[in-house]
């Protein structure tokens, strides 16, 4: 075997080990699975007047809104880590809510179970057929209508809701971390400009095909009036915005030709330290802005991932993004992942000797 063949195992049995440390909890810990899973992770709170497309995880409080619109996806239509109020549809499966449900109407048109940590307080909750499970009571004057089973103090609920809060904060590290990772891919890609506020975005992808590009200046951005993309190829775009800051970052440029909805499936703008974004126009392509309040009034296609979020436009998903950079190994794994580095590094090490290679000028200085 030669000595690429060996790294090539050792690489892939690294792979394999560390997928199964994490196998059993893939969807909250891996951030290119939540993307995918969710069309909005709000790590605060949520102001919603508008709907989102797919379903939707919320570590805070949530205020209105219509879930899983036109995609039932694999996640529970809505999460939410704290209090549920104002008037509230859900047309995909499931429901779960941390604390308590104070909402003006909930309709859950979707199926599946709802789990609530805490009290219904006000409003009905018209479950629809759905398994309902309360740790706490129902307050005078609110109810829940069309449950097939309804368990008041229910252990089932407090288990689930312990489950999802941890799963809810280890979502925000992990895609805290992703952003991170994103920011240091070297840019390869160009960006021009000129006196009439077009953005040209010219790729040039890479031999894994994502195309790298890099924006320090909010005043590029904000002075934007059009975005045209020239793809060559690319299968992902990654889109480094930083150096924003505390500085107001509007993004009112059209999408030309329709591409919105394509870069819906394939984009990542990923803003790595902006704190306020507006979004006026349609905006095409994944926001993952985890330091950022966040507020749309126009459509945005593609998953959004925000600090907290007043929306007032629609959320779109447009379909999987298949190409998305890979995540580095996570760090409830990295122990594994030395030892197994260890030893499958001694593994390769001992084959090479068994078939009488020369040892690396590595292996001699260890």
């Amino acid at each position: 075997m030669s000595a690429l063949s060996r790294s090539r195992l050792v690489i892939t049995l690294l792979v394999g080990m560390v997928g199964i440390t994490t196998g059993a909890r893939a969807t909250p810990l891996d951030a290119t699975n939540l993307i995918n899973t969710y069309n909005l992770i709000v790590f605060n709170n949520l102001t919603n007047n508008s709907h989102v497309d797919g379903s939707a995880l919320v570590g805070g409080n949530t205020m209105g809104g219509t879930y899983a619109q036109h995609v039932n996806l694999a996640g529970t239509a809505l999460t939410v880590g704290k209090t549920l109020s104002g008037g509230v549809t859900l047309n995909g499966s499931g429901l779960i809510v941390g604390g308590t449900i104070a909402t003006s109407y909930l309709n859950g048109n979707g199926g599946g179970d709802f789990y609530i940590g805490g009290n219904v307080s006000s409003g009905w909750v018209n479950a629809n057929s759905s398994k309902v499970y309360l740790g706490g009571s129902i307050a005078p004057g609110a109810g829940i209508n069309n449950a097939t089973s309804l368990s008041l103090n229910s252990s089932v609920a407090t288990n689930k809701i312990a489950a999802v809060t941890s799963d809810i904060a280890a979502a925000q590290s992990s895609l805290t971390a992703y952003s991170r990772q994103l920011s240091t891919l070297a840019a390869d890609s160009t960006i021009s400009s000129n006196n009439y506020g077009l953005l040209t975005f010219n790729a040039t992808p890479g031999a894994d095909g994502v195309a790298v590009f890099s924006i320090t200046s909010a005043a590029l951005l904000n002075s934007a009036r059009e975005i045209v993309f020239s793809l060559n190829g690319a299968k992902e775009v990654v889109i480094n915005v930083s150096g924003i800051g505390a500085s107001q970052l509007t993004l009112n440029a059209n999408f030309l030709a329709g591409s919105a909805q394509q870069l819906g499936t394939n984009t990542v703008w990923n803003f790595t330290d902006a704190a306020k974004i507006d979004v006026t126009s349609q905006f095409g392509g994944t926001i993952l802005a985890v330091l950022a309040d966040l507020s749309n009034s126009q459509n945005i296609e593609g998953t959004v991932i925000a600090k907290n979020l007043i929306q007032n436009g629609e959320i779109h998903y447009d379909g999987v993004n298949a190409n998305l950079v890979s995540p580095v190994p996570l760090p409830g794994a990295l122990t594994l992942f030395g030892s197994a580095l260890f030893g499958l590094g001694a593994f390769a090490r001992r084959g090479r000797k068994r078939r009488g290679d020369a040892p690396s000028d590595a292996d001699a200085s260890r």
